[in-house]
Protein backbone atom coordinates (compact mmCIF):
# COMPACT_ATOMS: atom_id res chain seq x y z
CA UNK A 1 0.00 0.00 0.00
CA UNK A 2 2.84 2.09 1.06
CA UNK A 3 4.60 1.37 -2.59
CA UNK A 4 1.14 2.43 -4.42
CA UNK A 5 1.24 5.88 -2.52
CA UNK A 6 4.48 6.47 -3.35
CA UNK A 7 4.17 5.65 -7.10
CA UNK A 8 0.91 7.85 -6.61
CA UNK A 9 3.50 10.76 -5.36
CA UNK A 10 5.43 9.99 -8.14
CA UNK A 11 3.14 10.15 -11.31
CA UNK A 12 1.95 13.67 -9.61
CA UNK A 13 5.80 15.09 -9.16
CA UNK A 14 8.06 13.57 -11.91
CA UNK A 15 7.71 15.97 -14.66
CA UNK A 16 8.33 18.84 -11.71
CA UNK A 17 11.01 17.21 -10.98
CA UNK A 18 12.36 16.80 -14.01
CA UNK A 19 11.83 20.51 -14.91
CA UNK A 20 13.53 21.59 -11.00
CA UNK A 21 16.78 19.71 -12.53
CA UNK A 22 17.23 21.55 -15.69
CA UNK A 23 16.83 24.77 -13.60
CA UNK A 24 19.04 23.68 -10.80
CA UNK A 25 21.77 22.91 -13.61
CA UNK A 26 21.33 26.28 -15.06
CA UNK A 27 21.74 27.95 -12.02
CA UNK A 28 25.00 26.29 -11.17
CA UNK A 29 26.01 26.66 -14.16
CA UNK A 30 25.21 30.53 -13.83
CA UNK A 31 26.94 30.55 -10.36
CA UNK A 32 30.08 28.64 -12.10
CA UNK A 33 30.47 31.56 -14.70
CA UNK A 34 30.62 33.87 -12.39
CA UNK A 35 32.65 33.13 -10.21
CA UNK A 36 35.08 31.97 -13.31
CA UNK A 37 34.17 35.40 -14.56
CA UNK A 38 35.24 36.92 -10.82
CA UNK A 39 38.34 35.05 -10.72
CA UNK A 40 39.55 36.75 -14.37
CA UNK A 41 39.23 40.06 -13.64
CA UNK A 42 40.20 40.20 -10.11
CA UNK A 43 42.48 37.03 -9.45
CA UNK A 44 42.10 34.61 -7.08
CA UNK A 45 43.68 36.43 -3.93
CA UNK A 46 41.06 39.52 -4.62
CA UNK A 47 38.28 36.88 -4.60
CA UNK A 48 39.25 35.14 -1.72
CA UNK A 49 39.88 38.24 0.10
CA UNK A 50 36.17 39.67 -1.19
CA UNK A 51 34.74 36.41 0.51
CA UNK A 52 36.65 36.28 4.27
CA UNK A 53 37.33 39.69 4.99
CA UNK A 54 34.38 41.29 3.33
CA UNK A 55 31.85 38.54 3.96
CA UNK A 56 30.61 38.84 0.58
CA UNK A 57 28.89 35.89 -1.05
CA UNK A 58 30.35 32.71 -3.02
CA UNK A 59 26.96 31.87 -4.86
CA UNK A 60 24.44 34.90 -6.71
CA UNK A 61 21.82 36.49 -4.06
CA UNK A 62 19.13 34.55 -6.23
CA UNK A 63 20.68 30.91 -4.82
CA UNK A 64 18.83 31.55 -1.74
CA UNK A 65 15.14 31.83 -2.70
CA UNK A 66 15.77 28.45 -4.99
CA UNK A 67 15.58 25.90 -2.07
CA UNK A 68 12.30 27.23 -0.66
CA UNK A 69 10.50 28.08 -4.21
CA UNK A 70 11.73 23.78 -5.36
CA UNK A 71 9.92 22.86 -2.05
CA UNK A 72 6.61 24.70 -2.15
CA UNK A 73 6.22 24.22 -5.48
CA UNK A 74 6.75 20.01 -5.01
CA UNK A 75 4.39 20.73 -1.77
CA UNK A 76 1.57 22.00 -4.21
CA UNK A 77 2.11 19.75 -6.90
CA UNK A 78 1.30 16.82 -4.16
CA UNK A 79 -1.40 18.48 -2.14
CA UNK A 80 -3.40 20.94 -4.15
CA UNK A 81 -4.49 18.13 -6.71
CA UNK A 82 -5.81 16.48 -3.45
CA UNK A 83 -7.82 19.01 -2.42
CA UNK A 84 -9.69 19.56 -5.72
CA UNK A 85 -12.96 18.09 -5.37
CA UNK A 86 -12.41 16.38 -2.26
CA UNK A 87 -10.01 13.69 -3.66
CA UNK A 88 -7.72 13.47 -0.64
CA UNK A 89 -11.27 11.91 1.29
CA UNK A 90 -10.49 8.94 -1.10
CA UNK A 91 -7.41 9.04 -0.01
CA UNK A 92 -7.86 8.96 3.78
CA UNK A 93 -10.19 6.02 3.35
CA UNK A 94 -7.58 3.94 2.21
CA UNK A 95 -7.46 0.65 4.47
CA UNK A 96 -4.39 2.21 6.46
CA UNK A 97 -4.08 4.43 9.22
CA UNK A 98 -4.96 7.94 7.99
CA UNK A 99 -1.72 9.03 9.92
CA UNK A 100 0.14 6.89 8.28
CA UNK A 101 -0.94 8.16 4.79
CA UNK A 102 0.13 11.31 5.44
CA UNK A 103 3.00 10.72 6.79
CA UNK A 104 3.51 8.32 3.76
CA UNK A 105 2.65 11.27 1.32
CA UNK A 106 5.48 13.83 3.48
CA UNK A 107 8.12 11.34 3.90
CA UNK A 108 8.18 11.11 -0.30
CA UNK A 109 8.10 14.90 -0.73
CA UNK A 110 10.99 15.21 2.21
CA UNK A 111 12.99 12.75 0.26
CA UNK A 112 12.84 13.96 -3.19
CA UNK A 113 13.55 17.18 -1.39
CA UNK A 114 16.74 15.71 0.34
CA UNK A 115 17.78 13.91 -2.63
CA UNK A 116 18.11 17.10 -4.58
CA UNK A 117 19.28 19.50 -1.80
CA UNK A 118 21.97 16.65 -1.49
CA UNK A 119 23.02 16.56 -4.88
CA UNK A 120 22.89 20.76 -5.53
CA UNK A 121 25.18 20.60 -2.17
CA UNK A 122 27.74 18.06 -3.54
CA UNK A 123 27.62 19.78 -6.97
CA UNK A 124 28.05 23.02 -5.61
CA UNK A 125 31.23 21.71 -3.56
CA UNK A 126 33.11 20.09 -6.09
CA UNK A 127 32.75 22.89 -8.25
CA UNK A 128 34.09 25.09 -5.36
CA UNK A 129 36.81 22.93 -4.96
CA UNK A 130 38.58 24.13 -7.86
CA UNK A 131 38.50 27.74 -7.30
CA UNK A 132 38.45 28.35 -3.18
CA UNK A 133 40.32 27.21 -0.44
CA UNK A 134 38.48 24.39 2.25
CA UNK A 135 37.90 27.23 4.68
CA UNK A 136 35.92 29.51 2.51
CA UNK A 137 34.06 26.62 1.42
CA UNK A 138 32.78 25.71 5.05
CA UNK A 139 31.45 29.35 4.91
CA UNK A 140 29.00 28.66 1.80
CA UNK A 141 28.46 25.63 4.17
CA UNK A 142 27.07 27.70 6.64
CA UNK A 143 25.02 30.01 4.24
CA UNK A 144 23.25 27.10 2.49
CA UNK A 145 22.37 24.93 5.61
CA UNK A 146 19.73 27.33 6.45
CA UNK A 147 18.13 28.06 2.85
CA UNK A 148 17.94 24.05 2.59
CA UNK A 149 16.37 24.02 5.85
CA UNK A 150 13.81 27.06 4.80
CA UNK A 151 13.19 24.73 2.25
CA UNK A 152 12.00 21.89 4.28
CA UNK A 153 10.05 23.61 6.54
CA UNK A 154 8.52 25.80 3.81
CA UNK A 155 7.06 22.40 2.44
CA UNK A 156 5.72 21.05 5.18
CA UNK A 157 4.08 24.54 6.22
CA UNK A 158 3.00 24.67 2.57
CA UNK A 159 1.32 21.26 3.16
CA UNK A 160 -0.07 22.29 5.97
CA UNK A 161 -2.20 25.47 4.49
CA UNK A 162 -3.14 23.10 1.36
CA UNK A 163 -4.85 20.64 3.55
CA UNK A 164 -6.47 22.79 5.81
CA UNK A 165 -10.24 22.30 4.91
CA UNK A 166 -11.74 26.43 5.99
CA UNK A 167 -9.73 29.06 4.14
CA UNK A 168 -10.02 31.56 6.65
CA UNK A 169 -7.66 29.02 8.93
CA UNK A 170 -5.77 28.91 5.77
CA UNK A 171 -4.84 32.43 5.37
CA UNK A 172 -4.21 32.35 9.41
CA UNK A 173 -1.45 29.69 8.47
CA UNK A 174 -0.13 31.24 5.99
CA UNK A 175 0.29 34.24 8.13
CA UNK A 176 2.21 32.22 10.43
CA UNK A 177 4.16 30.25 8.08
CA UNK A 178 5.44 33.71 6.82
CA UNK A 179 6.94 34.65 10.20
CA UNK A 180 8.01 30.99 11.09
CA UNK A 181 9.85 31.39 7.65
CA UNK A 182 11.41 34.92 7.66
CA UNK A 183 13.58 33.23 10.40
CA UNK A 184 15.37 31.66 7.92
CA UNK A 185 16.31 35.20 5.84
CA UNK A 186 16.86 36.97 8.53
CA UNK A 187 20.52 39.02 7.02
CA UNK A 188 23.62 38.32 8.92
CA UNK A 189 27.63 37.39 8.28
CA UNK A 190 28.39 33.97 7.44
CA UNK A 191 28.30 31.08 10.45
CA UNK A 192 25.90 33.77 12.35
CA UNK A 193 23.25 30.75 11.72
CA UNK A 194 25.25 28.46 13.65
CA UNK A 195 24.12 28.59 17.15
CA UNK A 196 20.89 28.62 15.32
CA UNK A 197 20.43 25.70 14.03
CA UNK A 198 19.04 23.29 16.93
CA UNK A 199 16.46 25.88 17.56
CA UNK A 200 15.80 26.00 13.19
CA UNK A 201 15.81 21.80 14.11
CA UNK A 202 13.25 21.95 16.56
CA UNK A 203 11.12 24.18 14.37
CA UNK A 204 11.01 22.04 11.62
CA UNK A 205 10.38 18.90 13.81
CA UNK A 206 7.34 21.43 15.05
CA UNK A 207 5.95 21.69 11.48
CA UNK A 208 6.50 18.42 10.58
CA UNK A 209 3.24 17.43 12.75
CA UNK A 210 1.13 20.83 11.53
CA UNK A 211 -0.14 18.36 8.11
CA UNK A 212 -1.81 15.51 10.33
CA UNK A 213 -3.65 18.15 12.19
CA UNK A 214 -4.84 19.79 9.49
CA UNK A 215 -6.17 16.48 7.78
CA UNK A 216 -8.09 15.45 10.62
CA UNK A 217 -9.85 18.67 10.72
CA UNK A 218 -10.46 17.89 7.02
CA UNK A 219 -11.83 14.23 7.96
CA UNK A 220 -14.11 15.78 10.40
CA UNK A 221 -15.90 17.83 7.65
CA UNK A 222 -14.37 21.40 9.39
CA UNK A 223 -16.11 23.95 6.57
Amino acid sequence: MFQALFYKEWIKSRRLIFLIGIVLIGAIIYSFINIAQTFRVEGSIQAWSDVILKDIAVLPAFFQWLPILIALTISFTQFIPEMTNKRLKLTLHLPVPESKTIATMLCYGLCVLLIIYLATYLVLMIGLSFYFPFEIRVIATWRLLPWFAAGITGYLLAAWICIEPVWRQRICNTFISICILSLFFIKAQSGAYLPLLPFLLIIMIVCFGNPFYSSARFKEGKQ
